[in-house]
């Protein structure tokens, strides 16, 4: 049976009308892309510079006040709140308010004596944001992709890999041209540049959350027509029933496979060299050294990386196995943080030494967001969604401590820091991996207790451990105000590029 979308000539009343055909669905998406990645791309590049233009302190605890909101947002109650405004609703909503945090660096500028309280402001509104952005993303990705391949009557795997595509074109373009126009600006502008910026940053986010409202409602129509395919085949719809909290799948995990906890020196690590780049490296080393409008280059230089070489690093680990990129990534961030230790500031602050570690970054962050997920989905195949929720949490803590901790300590202690966390990242995936091959070991050899002369024509060989096996990069929501993606499998590397509180370096 197939309900054909011209069948959908409902409309909603207030919004948007609903899609008819795939190009109205495809439109739709574009849509909703272009406005998401315009007023993300805003949140991003305003987060790159906070220490530079608020200051360290300010930019510091704000950025771990973000942090600290959206990890306690996503985890407790992001999936309620999608459920409840719907993934539109959700989106619609969460632009809003990014809104405000990008306008808080226009008024901290414009009028210094309230900067304080209007910076953490908007850091607490951006932050409640971003806990449930991503999750509402995915969603109406998931939809979208839903109906467009109803409606062409092509296989799902190819629409997620298409659309996501799509998105990744906007959502990468778009961050990385607007990192470029903060150089543009601050170089052109002069002593007005910073207050120009802003004020143009925070018009593009606007202009895109009012957009948002424009974009087609998928929800309904797909909601029509699953009802429409139930009439069909005389069944009742199926019920939705609320989701549970991530902190409750997450903490149940840590409990039950000690595996998890191994691996979170990886994402600790990430979290406290995301906030490493951002509050040392762009807020203070590279303003002191090159000028604010040198960052907006470098951190391109750091996005575009991190999406040209995400494919590449997948496709090692599918001949050679995740262990080599996983143990890279760790090693790619160790050089980082000891070349920042070992060198003298004033070599340190050219461009022949911060062009690499800029470089080093993106590879770190594409092993992070890539190989990591896979390497999750692999460990904990039958746990997916609470192995992914402690990503959030660890990363997300770890994020808020960096911002909350590094004002307050010596360059030299907060390379030490990361230090630290990159030698747990070795020895925690190495014992993770032992554990993983023995439990893997023992699972084959029961199997082969149980049948001794192989299975039957009709046996049904038991789940293996290992879900993923070719390296890719699976569809995951996975974490930040600036980058909590819902990849499909095809495109997802692209996504390694994406930015977000949890990294948003």
């Amino acid at each position: 049976w197939e309900v054909p979308m011209a069948t959908m000539d409902f409309q909603q009343a207030g919004s948007a009308p609903l899609p008819r055909t795939a190009g109205s669905v495809l439109a739709g998406f574009i849509m909703m892309s272009l406005c998401f990645a315009l007023n993300h791309g805003c949140v991003v590049a305003s987060l790159a510079l906070a220490s530079d233009q608020l200051g360290p302190s300010l930019g510091g605890y704000s950025s771990g006040v973000l942090y600290l909101c959206y990890t306690t947002t996503a985890l407790l109650v992001a999936p309620d709140i999608v459920r409840r405004l719907g993934a539109k609703g959700a989106l619609d909503w969460g632009l809003v308010l990014y809104c405000v945090y990008v306008a808080s660096y226009a008024v901290a500028l414009a009028v210094p004596s309230v900067k304080w309280p209007a910076v953490i402001s908007g850091a607490v509104l951006g932050g409640l944001a971003a806990g449930w952005l991503w999750t509402a993303q995915g969603g109406y990705f998931a939809v979208a992709a839903e109906l467009y391949s109803s409606a062409l009557e092509i296989e799902p795997a190819t629409a997620t890999s298409f659309l996501s595509g799509v998105f990744a074109t906007f959502y990468l373009g778009l961050e990385l041209a607007l990192k470029l126009v903060s150089s543009a600006v601050l170089s052109i502008c002069g002593s007005e540049g910073s207050r120009t910026l802003f004020i143009l940053y925070t018009a593009v986010a606007t202009i895109s959350a009012l957009g948002m409202f424009l974009v087609p409602n998928l929800d309904v129509a797909n909601a029509r027509r699953r009802a429409d395919m139930a009439v069909a085949l005389d069944a009742a719809p199926a019920a939705s029933e609320a989701p549970p909290a991530k902190l409750l799948l997450a903490v149940t995990l840590m409990q039950r496979d000690p595996k998890i906890l191994l691996l979170a020196p990886i994402n600790t690590s990430f979290g406290f060299m995301a906030s490493l780049m951002n509050f040392y490296i762009n807020g203070i080393l590279v303003k002191h050294a090159l000028g604010s409008a040198s960052i907006g280059i470098l951190t391109s230089l750091l996005s575009g990386v991190a999406t040209v070489v995400s494919l590449p690093i997948s496709s090692i680990a599918a001949r050679l196995g995740k262990s080599c990129v996983i143990l890279l990534g760790a090693s790619v961030f160790l050089a980082e943080v000891l070349v920042l230790q070992l060198l003298p500031e004033r070599l340190t602050g050219t461009w022949a030494v911060l062009v690499p570690i800029y470089v080093a970054h993106g590879i770190g962050r594409a092993v992070w967001e890539g190989p990591n997920r896979a390497l999750i989905a692999d460990y904990f195949p039958d746990s997916r969604e609470g192995a992914f929720a402690n990503i959030i949490m660890q990363n997300g803590l770890a994020s808020s401590i960096g911002y909350f901790a590094f004002p307050a300590l010596s360059p030299s202690a907060m390379l030490w820091v990361c230090v630290a966390n990159l030698a747990l990242w070795y020895v925690g995936y190495l014992l993770a991996q032992q554990r993983f091959i023995q439990e893997r070991s023992k699972h084959q050899s029961l199997w082969e207790q149980l049948m001794p002369d192989g299975p039957g024509p009709d046996a049904t060989p038991p789940a293996q451990p290992a879900a993923v096996t070719q390296g890719g990069v699976i569809a995951t929501q996975a974490a930040g105000p600036a980058g909590e993606a819902a990849a499909a499998p095809a495109a997802a590397a692209l996504l390694a590029g994406a930015d977000s509180p949890r990294s948003a370096s």
